[in-house]
C-alpha cells in the first residue's frame, strides 16, 4: 500500500482519541507486556505532530524506532519492561502502517466525495455490472425526474429508452472494451430536446489491470456539434487557443470576425489555423470542417 497511492491530501496525524491508533496502543502494550506505551508521532510535512498514550508514562521505559511509512516518523516507549525483539517491532511497525494508511483512505475518500457532491456537472459512478454506486445531487435529481417519468433519452438519434437503461448499456461497453475511444465521448438527447456531452471514463483500481468501474459526467450542452467539436480538438492535442479558434472555425466565421472576437489580430489567428492545419493534417477550413464531421468517438457505435 501506501507508496503506491496517491497523496491528495498533506499527512496529518490521527485525533487524541482515534480508534485505530488507540487500538495500536492496546495492541503494543499486550505484546510487549509494557505498563504503559507511549507514542511519539511525526508528520514529513508541516503539521504539528502528537503523542499518544495508554497507561502513566512514569518510570524507567525502553524506547524503539518504529517505521510507520514515508509519512510519519515515529518512536514507541515502553514503560517498565524488556527491548522487544526485531521481529515484534516489525510486527508492530507493519500495524502502525497500515492503521494510518487506512486512515488517509479515509479522508481522501471523504474529501474527493465531496468535491464530486459539489460539482455543478452530473456525476455518475457505475460498478462493473452496470449498478449506480454513487450519483453526485444534480445526477440524482435527473435520476429521480426518470423515476417519475420514465425520462427517454437517445444516442445521437438512435431509438430512444429509459435514461438508466440507455447509460447501464453505455457502462457496458466501456467496460467491455467495446468501444473506439477511451474516455469515450458523446452526445445524449433527453425527451424534452435537452442536449447533454457525455464522457465514460473507465476506472481501474491500483491491484487489477481490468477496469472495475465507469465515471460517467453529464453535462448541458448547446448542441451536438460542440460535442463533436470539442471530442476533436481533444483527440488532437491542440493547445486552449487553437480549441478556441476551433469552435470559431465551426461556427463559420471569418479571420477578422475571429480577431475581433479573440481580441487578437488577424495575423495572430491566420498563425493559428496553419498549426490547426498541421496538427490535424489538413489544408484548409473546409477540409478541416470535413474531418471534424467524420471525426470517431462520437457515436456509440464507433
Amino acid at each position: 500500500m501506501g507508496a503506491d497511492y496517491p497523496i491528495v491530501l498533506e499527512p496529518r496525524c490521527p485525533a487524541e482519541e482515534d480508534p485505530g491508533v488507540q487500538e495500536f496502543l492496546r495492541l503494543a502494550k499486550a505484546l510487549t507486556d509494557a505498563a504503559w506505551v507511549e507514542l511519539d508521532l511525526r508528520p514529513t510535512g508541516s503539521a504539528p505532530g502528537r503523542i499518544f498514550r495508554d497507561g502513566t508514562g512514569t518510570g524507567k521505559g525502553v524506547t524503539v524506532s518504529i517505521e510507520a511509512g514515508v509519512d510519519f516518523d515515529a518512536s514507541l516507549r515502553l514503560g517498565k519492561t524488556a527491548q522487544p525483539t526485531t521481529e515484534l517491532v516489525m510486527l508492530l511497525s507493519d500495524s502502525l502502517k497500515r492503521i494510518l494508511e487506512f486512515r488517509n483512505l479515509c479522508n481522501q475518500i471523504m474529501l474527493l466525495r465531496g468535491v464530486l457532491e459539489t460539482a455543478t456537472h452530473l456525476v455518475l459512478i457505475f460498478d462493473n455490472q452496470g449498478h449506480i454506486i454513487f450519483a453526485n445531487p444534480p445526477a440524482d435529481h435527473l435520476l429521480s425526474l426518470q423515476t417519475e417519468d420514465n425520462l427517454p433519452a437517445s444516442f445521437n438519434g438512435q431509438p430512444r429508452q429509459p435514461l438508466f437503461t440507455l447509460l447501464s448499456s453505455l457502462v457496458e461497453r466501456v467496460i467491455s472494451g467495446d468501444v473506439a475511444a477511451s474516455p469515450w465521448r458523446g452526445a445524449i438527447e433527453l425527451g424534452d430536446g435537452l442536449m447533454m456531452a457525455c464522457e465514460a471514463t473507465p476506472v481501474t483500481d491500483f491491484e487489477h489491470d481490468a477496469p472495475n468501474a465507469v465515471l460517467v459526467v453529464l453535462r448541458p450542452t448547446e448542441s451536438e456539434s460542440e460535442i463533436r467539436v470539442q471530442a476533436f480538438a481533444e483527440s488532437h492535442s491542440l493547445s486552449p487557443r487553437e480549441q478556441e479558434v476551433l469552435h470559431l472555425v465551426s461556427r463559420g466565421l471569418t479571420t477578422a470576425a475571429m480577431a475581433e472576437e479573440l481580441g487578437i489580430s488577424p495575423h495572430t489567428v491566420r498563425d493559428h489555423l496553419k498549426h490547426l492545419y498541421h496538427k490535424t493534417g489538413t489544408k484548409g477550413r473546409s477540409e478541416l470542417l470535413g474531418l471534424i464531421s467524420r471525426a470517431a468517438g462520437v457515436n456509440l457505435d464507433s
